[in-house]
């Protein structure tokens, strides 16, 4: 009766833990390499829009791109804003743009002086559809491709 119990025991912690597994990596039909690619530009804006919080936060106002650069939060060893779960972008080698890493091209503007901000990130290796992240103030991350792209 206890082995019973114990192997269906053991059967349903499979069962779920494959479930979850699954669960935790949608593919949408893209390969895992263009998944970690895009996954990188939302985790790079994530650190964006993190760093641009606590410099309102401390200056009263949102940072430009050199800003962010000027006091530390990208440099060239990487970020503090970002998750050691996602180690490319904590280590990213952040330059002053506006290709800010390697294939990532960033647009940040700032409006009412300083007080709302919109970026765009864009993928500068995808010629057929120019997939994107963008972002503003109020941290939401969009995701987006031309319009003329049918993928």
């Amino acid at each position: 009766m206890i082995r019973k119990f114990a192997f269906i025991a053991i059967i349903v912690v499979l069962t779920v833990t494959s479930w979850s597994a699954v669960a935790q990596k949608p593919s949408y039909g893209l390969p895992d390499r263009e998944l970690q690619h895009r996954s990188m530009a939302v985790n790079i804006v994530k650190a964006i829009n993190a760093a641009e919080a606590n410099y309102r936060k401390n200056h009263g106002t949102y940072a430009t791109w050199a800003n962010l650069t000027s006091t530390g939060d990208f440099t060239d060893r990487g970020t503090k804003w970002s998750s050691e779960e996602f180690p490319t972008v904590a280590h990213a080698m952040y330059g002053p743009g506006p290709e800010i890493v390697p294939g990532w091209k960033l647009r940040l503007s700032l409006s009412k002086e300083g007080q709302a901000y919109d970026l765009l990130l864009e993928d500068v290796t995808d010629l057929k559809c120019g997939y994107a992240a963008f972002s503003d103030e109020r941290g939401r991350i969009r995701l987006g491709k031309v319009v003329e792209c049918a993928d």
